[in-house]
């Protein structure tokens, strides 16, 4: 089984799977939370640049052939929303401490360069995202994943915990369970989720779901896949273990930790 194959290589795969564009836990060692990994655009009004409190626009386009599964959207609600009639996203979420979020937006399209990041204070559980930028590309949900994630004591180590987000720009009622998105590198031939529930040493226990084929058929690169997560019935964090298979390689594995506060 792949969670079983994964967890004796755990050290290696979790270096091996960190990329330019995976999210940083040194929430406070920046001076800005502007990614530095990116590259700028000089001059150009919608270039990724600080803009206040966050940092966001158009990047150049990075190395192509990455070989990693990137988290790149992690919400329990996500609201439609008319681009060119928004003036700004409310983007809510609950965490099990009170600490510093990260919210960090990555671009859908294909061939479309964008990133937004902001790091919110402790003690606070909603941002409220101008649009501006998101207009000017014309940009809609479609076109965007968003994550909040934060560094958290899991068992005896330090993770990186994703917080389902409620993004919304009127004030619908989110739906059930989660919806994560992935964005692969290369183009895969199938992908299986498990899910299990995190001890108190920080491990697996009490697989909810386990090697589940998604079963869609085609997944080329640099395109989302959307798995759909079911709500646990039990508050606390939960592992979630993505493994895939290739079509130009071998294996490629992606894992990620994620609260569940429980019924609000």
């Amino acid at each position: 089984m792949l969670h079983k194959y994964c967890r004796l290589g755990f050290s290696f795969l979790a270096s091996f799977l960190l990329s330019a564009r995976s999210p940083s836990t040194l929430l406070g060692a920046q001076q800005t939370p502007c990614d530095p990994n990116l590259t700028q655009l000089g001059q150009n009004p919608e270039g990724y640049r600080l803009r206040g409190d966050r940092c966001e626009g158009i990047y150049i386009q990075p190395v192509s052939g990455s070989t990693t599964l990137l988290v790149a959207s992690f919400t329990e609600f996500f609201e439609d929303f008319d681009p060119n009639s928004l003036d700004k996203l409310s983007v809510e979420w609950s965490s099990p401490a009170e600490m510093p979020i990260h919210l960090r937006a990555y671009a859908l399209r294909q061939k479309l360069y964008y990133q937004m990041d902001a790091i919110v204070p402790a003690g606070k559980t909603v941002y409220l995202w101008p649009a501006g930028v998101l207009n000017a590309l014309h940009l809609s949900k479609q076109d965007i994943g968003v994550v909040g994630f934060t560094e958290y004591r899991v068992g005896g180590e330090n993770r990186t915990l994703y917080v389902p987000l409620l993004i919304r720009q009127r004030n619908q009622k989110p739906t059930h369970g989660y919806h994560l998105v992935l964005l692969p590198g290369s183009e895969l031939n199938e992908v299986f989720i498990s899910l299990a529930q995190v001890g108190t040493d920080g491990q697996p226990h009490s697989f909810l779901i386990s090697d589940r084929t998604l079963g869609k058929g085609y997944y080329p690169a640099e395109r989302g896949i959307l798995i759909e997560i079911p709500s646990p019935k039990t508050p606390g964090v939960y592992y979630v273990e993505i493994g895939a298979t290739s079509r130009y390689g071998g294996p490629i594995t992606q894992h990620m930790w994620f609260y569940h506060a429980g019924a609000k």
